[in-house]
């Protein structure tokens, strides 16, 4: 095993779900991405998205137990806000 995956599974990580309002490739739309940050190593997206016509729609995906967090001042233009689960001890299984 390297030093790196490791590294990964003992760390712990968290998911970021991040909503969007009309980003370029879905104009006129809400989208809300998530992504898993991995301490040491960065974050990784997940492969799929949940589009919706309000964030009503949007938020209505964010999962239990997430704590919505501020926007940052160099984020993109088009970031609304973004949600943080629990730290994690390992990848789930």
């Amino acid at each position: 095993m390297s030093n790196q995956f490791m590294s990964v599974e003992n760390a712990g990580y968290s998911t970021i779900w991040t909503v969007y309002r009309h980003p370029n490739d879905y104009p006129g739309c809400w989208v809300m991405r998530a992504y898993e940050i991995l301490p040491g190593i960065g974050t990784r997206p997940h492969s799929f998205c949940f589009i919706g016509k309000t964030l009503d729609e949007v938020r209505a995906k964010v999962p239990a137990g997430t704590w919505r967090i501020g926007r940052e001042p160099n984020d993109n233009p088009a970031i609304y806000e973004s949600w943080i689960a629990e730290t994690f001890t390992s990848y789930p299984h």
